[in-house]
């Protein structure tokens, strides 16, 4: 924390020192009206905060408070006029014109009515009014952004995807890549620049690419970094969604840090946009063996939303927090964990908790103790095709039906995205409880947060958080009430990790200024004695730093001359290299395996012939450890065969069967879940690496039928994980070091060697879903258009009507009509 910071922080503090200001400020903070007196008082000491902060920007705390006092003061009274007057002069617009626009406040004068037609004219863009900071900072980014590498640092909902179509129109870029961290984000990047019309083709896959010398590529890091390896290709520009990401020191980010050096390294001239609402310094992102020059940032300052905060700790006693001056206010009222969640609750509410199983404990709470919402046919829509093209047992149906959904990484995508839409688009759909898979950036009209843990939530993650209630394209609509987000820490010694103390945490909201804790060794400004750690543990860390740096110099330096070398060189580029530990010794091994391969076997008996044999040793990645159990590998082939071209309802029929087989065939009921959800240790001397040693593991024979469905939901999701993202990477090293033919890799990656059904699966289309399309004579009624996107006919259209409603969501996705 700056000094500045500090000083603030004491001075805001002390301003409880003061009676009749305390007094004030804890009804406004309580929304209880003030007596005339009261609010001369209290509104001078807005305006003088406003000038303190105006004498020195670095104190952003006084105009935090000054605008919290304006607005609080406005709503509570109904009196809009000082919130007009401050909004035209701090160009919060959007508020302006709304109060004008309602007839909150008359226009006293014609210049006034000038003024704010001229303001309307001005800042209007596309559905809404821009503030003057936004403005401002948008065109700062089209002037830097043609010179120097920039970065937009703004809140949750303030324009970033008109930023990125607005630097595309106004320059003259050819190769484009929008890189996004998740799958869900990648759709609706996809979305969001399909409907813009720009005469570019749109690629999601680095096998969709075929020369195109003007394109827009919406691709995860993976997926870039292949295209550009693969195809010899780079890009003009890069725009980095969550760039906040790159500070983290994992596998992902890493590989993403590499590839925008590679990219460089092939173009000196790229320009890098990073787009983020968590950066405070934007030095911290700028990469190693990049452009010249600092990194140009653009940053909102100022947020048009506020926010109230409640804490109802572990004793059921609620209270009101003042960030300001640190101060909690009894309410003297009582509450048990769940009626304190419904009794709060509003339109749309987000409980957060960062343990998937207890996002499912939380959800079955609310669910027992709220009334049916009688018979909605909507909730009843969703609960009968989640039953009847799903699973029967899904124990989300009966949660639906009283408008709760969960959601978190561990559903499988088609699931899990059905469930997302559902949210947004049925009113009646109450209670969303969820973990960090609300903080990917994916848009949920959210008007109520309840925070259940906090463990692992820095300042940072707290702010990003609370950002995703109320997003402004929701705000405006019918009052000014959702530029004050509720925001509720619920403490509980069930849901609540003991190793975070919550009220610590609240403490944190009194931050505006936040550290960067830069992680990452391929970062330029990265410094291990900023790290907060031990002496011990920075020895280690400056061990592994060296090692991901030599790796790196490697990548970028050496032109592989050798088998060795082109192996090495393709286990960095592609993350393989985080599979194990000792990689020269290993790609040695590797080596002399494919020297000795038997001839005529199964894919997956080449894969262990080929990664795991001789190398059990220095495998460090557990989930790929299995691989030396034949059972798992006659497991995985028979995914690669048949299971993964199977729709989700007869995936749930396969696990399930195959959990009652286990339990049934031999005495070994116990199944690899993984630590989100496992309950039991299971001793084995199969498996080296720690992980087994936790509780990862579940005991089939104690489960009911319907627990087994829900199961089956988690582990289909692990599997899809699994092969996903580690054994496809195996799998497309065989083919491109000419171990396996064409078809193989096909068949194995898209699950057909035909090629119609290959674009269509690189796309986004799941397997079964083209498999349907097949069989019912419908390719023939889809194609590509120019720019790559997927249309259809009329005769596709009026087949579409009268299909499963998952079916058709799935094909909404990505077809629209010519």
């Amino acid at each position: 924390m700056s000094k500045i910071q500090t000083k603030e922080k004491k001075q805001l503090s002390s301003l409880k020192n003061n009676e009749i200001f305390n007094e004030c400020l804890k009804k406004i903070t309580l929304s209880q009206k003030l007596d005339y007196e009261e609010i001369t008082f209290i509104l001078s000491a807005a305006i003088i905060f406003f000038r303190y902060y105006n004498h020195d920007k670095r104190y952003k705390g006084y105009f935090n408070i000054g605008y919290y006092i304006i607005l609080k003061y406005s709503i509570i009274h109904k009196d809009y006029k000082p919130l007009y007057d401050i909004s035209l002069q701090i160009g919060f617009y959007p508020i302006s014109n709304f109060i004008i626009s309602n007839d909150y406040v008359t226009e006293s004068y014609v210049n006034e009515r000038i003024i704010n037609k001229t303001i309307y004219e001005k800042y209007k863009k596309e559905t809404y009014i821009e503030t003057i900071e936004q403005s401002n900072r948008s065109l700062e980014i089209f002037e830097n952004i043609k010179e120097h590498d920039s970065a937009y640092i703004a809140p949750t909902s303030y324009g970033k995807s008109s930023i990125i179509k607005d630097v595309i129109i106004k320059n003259n870029y050819n190769k484009i890549g929008i890189i996004v961290p998740t799958k869900s984000l990648l759709m609706q990047t996809y979305n969001d620049m399909r409907k813009l019309n720009l005469n570019y083709k749109l690629i999601l896959h680095d096998e969709m690419y075929n020369g195109e010398e003007k394109f827009i590529g919406i691709l995860t890091q993976e997926r870039a970094n292949r295209l550009i390896n693969k195809m010899g290709l780079s890009f003009d520009i890069l725009f980095i969604d969550e760039a906040h990401n790159l500070l983290k020191n994992d596998a992902r980010n890493l590989l993403l840090s590499r590839f925008i050096m590679l990219n460089h390294k092939s173009n000196n001239d790229q320009r890098l946009l990073y787009l983020s609402p968590l950066i405070s310094d934007s030095s911290q992102l700028k990469i190693k063996n990049t452009s010249e020059g600092t990194i140009h940032a653009s940053t909102i300052n100022h947020n048009m939303k506020i926010f109230d905060v409640y804490y109802l700790d572990k004793k059921g006693k609620l209270k009101k927090y003042n960030r300001f001056t640190d101060d909690y206010y009894n309410l003297k009222i009582e509450f048990e964990f769940e009626e304190y969640i419904i009794k709060k609750s509003k339109n749309k509410n987000f409980i957060y908790n960062y343990r998937p199983k207890f996002v499912e404990r939380i959800a079955n709470k609310i669910y027992g103790k709220i009334d049916s919402l009688g018979n909605s046919e909507e909730l009843n829509k969703i609960a009968r095709v989640i039953s009847e093209e799903i699973n029967e047992d899904l124990d989300l149906i009966a949660l639906v039906k009283k408008g709760v959904l969960y959601l978190h990484g561990k559903l499988p995508n088609i699931l899990k995205e059905y469930l997302e839409n559902a949210f947004k688009e049925i009113e009646e759909f109450k209670y969303l409880v969820a973990n960090s898979v609300i903080l990917e950036g994916v848009n949920f009209p959210i008007d109520n947060l309840y925070i259940t843990s906090t463990f692992g939530l820095s300042s940072k993650d707290l702010n990003n958080l609370i950002g995703r209630v109320n997003r402004l394209n929701y705000v405006f609509s019918n009052s000014l009430t959702r530029l004050i987000s509720k925001i509720h820490f619920v403490d509980s010694d069930e849901f609540t990790d003991s190793r975070s103390l919550m009220g610590n945490k609240i403490k944190l909201l009194r931050e505006h200024v936040f550290i960067d804790e830069n992680k990452n060794p391929l970062l330029e400004n990265y410094d291990v004695g900023n790290l907060k750690l031990s002496n011990k543990e920075k020895d280690k860390k400056k061990i592994k730093d060296s090692a991901i740096i030599d790796s790196t110099n490697f990548l970028l330096q050496v032109h592989p001359e050798n088998l060795e070398d082109r192996i090495t060189h393709y286990f960095i580029e592609n993350n393989i290299d985080d599979f194990y530990k000792d990689i020269s010794t290993v790609v040695q091994s590797l080596v002399r395996n494919i020297d000795n391969l038997t001839e005529d076997i199964s894919l997956l008996d080449l894969i262990y012939e080929v990664f795991i044999e001789n190398n059990e040793l220095y495998i460090t990645d557990y989930e790929l450890e299995r691989l030396k159990n034949l059972q798992a590998r006659k497991y995985y082939q028979n995914y690669i065969d048949t299971f993964q071209l199977l729709g989700l309802k007869e995936k749930i029929i396969n696990t399930v069967n195959y959990f009652e087989t286990k339990v049934s065939s031999n005495n070994d009921s116990f199944l690899f879940i993984g630590s989100s959800f496992g309950e039991e240790i299971k001793m084995s001397k199969k498996y080296n690496n720690p992980e087994y040693l936790n509780k990862v593991y579940i005991n089939l024979k104690e489960k009911s039928r319907q627990e087994l469905s829900n199961i089956s939901l988690i582990k289909i999701k692990l599997e899809e994980d699994f092969v996903s993202f580690k054994l496809k990477k195996l799998i497309t090293f065989l083919y491109d070091f000419h171990l396996i033919n064409i078809s193989t890799y096909y068949k194995a990656v898209y699950g057909s060697d035909d090629s119609e059904i290959i674009d269509l699966t690189r796309i986004g289309l799941n397997p079964n879903v083209i498999r349907i399309l097949k069989n019912n004579n419908q390719i023939e009624n889809i194609s590509f258009d120019a720019n790559g996107n997927l249309i259809s006919n009329e005769n596709f259209m009026e087949f579409l009507k009268h299909q499963p409603e998952l079916f058709k969501f799935e094909i909404n996705k990505y077809i629209s009509e010519e």
